[in-house]
């Protein structure tokens, strides 16, 4: 999947800054995204991230991430992370980075 294969279209009559909804159309269907949106120089966070869309497509955690590293291409940014809070603890904070350079290496570092 390239940039080019994804448009993203944001539902301004129900968005509200900082309170973002988009749909992601993707070639495997239709991903709605709703969270808090923060667009640093280089970066996007997204806080209280909700997920939706087209039930029948099986979007897995793999699938995801490749649609990460697509948005983040497509928006010019090096990175996404995602901040999802239940109770007011923080439960995630993961990042998507585009590649700048070839990975070799399946090691994952926590933090």
């Amino acid at each position: 999947m390239q940039p080019d294969d994804i448009e993203l279209i944001l539902d301004a009559d129900i968005s509200e800054d900082p309170c973002l909804l988009f749909d992601v159309v993707t070639p495997d269907g239709v991903l709605q995204l709703l969270g808090n949106v923060e667009m640093g120089s280089n970066h996007l966070v997204v806080r209280d991230l909700h997920i939706g869309g087209d039930a029948e497509v099986q979007w897995g955690w793999s699938k995801l991430r490749k649609l990460g590293r697509v948005i983040a291409e497509k928006l010019n940014v090096d990175y996404i992370e995602i901040r999802v809070r239940t109770r007011d603890v923080v439960l995630v904070s993961s990042g998507f980075s585009r590649p700048t350079e070839p990975q070799f290496s399946s090691r994952r570092e926590y933090s």
